[in-house]
C-alpha cells in the first residue's frame, strides 16, 4: 500500500540519507543525528500508517452505518406509503358512510314531511270509501224500498 504517509517516511529517509551523503564526512555525532533522523522518520512512518488504518477502519464502519442508516429510510419511506394508502382508503370509506348516512337522513325526513300529506290523503281515501258503502247502502236500501213497493203494487193491481 502505497499511501501518503509512506511516502512522506521514505521521503524524510531518503532525505537523511541525502543530507548524510552532502556532508561527505560522517563524524560520530553526525552518525547519531542521522540514526535518530531515520528513527524519527520511521516512528513517523509508522504512526502515518497507524492513523491511516485507523481512518480505513472509521470509513468502512461508516459506510456501513450510512448503509444501514439507507435501508432504514427505505423502510420507513415504505411504511409511510402504506400509512398513506390506508389512510385515504379509511378516508374514502367514511366519506362513502357520510354520504349513505346522509342520504338515509334525507329519505327519512322525507318521510317524516310526507307523513302528514299521507295521513290526508289515507283519511281522504276512508272518508271516500266511507261515503261509497254509505252509497251503495243507500243504494240497496232504495232498491229494496222500490222491490217493495213494486210488490205492494202488483198485489195492489190483482185485487182489481
Amino acid at each position: 500500500m502505497n499511501t501518503w504517509g509512506e511516502r512522506r517516511g521514505m521521503l524524510a529517509a531518503l532525505g537523511v540519507l541525502a543530507l548524510a551523503a552532502s556532508t561527505g564526512c560522517v563524524s560520530n555525532s553526525t552518525y547519531q543525528l542521522a540514526k535518530s533522523n531515520a528513527e524519527n522518520a520511521k516512528l513517523l512512518y509508522l504512526n502515518e500508517q497507524r492513523r491511516a488504518q485507523e481512518l480505513s477502519a472509521t470509513v468502512k464502519q461508516q459506510k456501513l452505518e450510512m448503509e444501514s442508516l439507507e435501508a432504514t429510510l427505505r423502510e420507513t419511506r415504505e411504511k409511510l406509503g402504506r400509512t398513506d394508502r390506508e389512510w385515504r382508503e379509511t378516508r374514502d370509506e367514511l366519506l362513502k358512510l357520510k354520504i349513505e348516512q346522509e342520504q338515509r337522513h334525507k329519505g327519512r325526513q322525507r318521510l317524516v314531511e310526507a307523513q302528514p300529506t299521507l295521513e290526508a290523503e289515507k283519511a281522504a281515501v276512508a272518508a271516500e270509501v266511507e261515503a261509497r258503502f254509505k252509497q251503495q247502502a243507500e243504494s240497496e236500501d232504495a232498491k229494496r224500498r222500490l222491490k217493495e213497493l213494486m210488490q205492494q203494487l202488483q198485489s195492489v193491481l190483482q185485487q182489481f
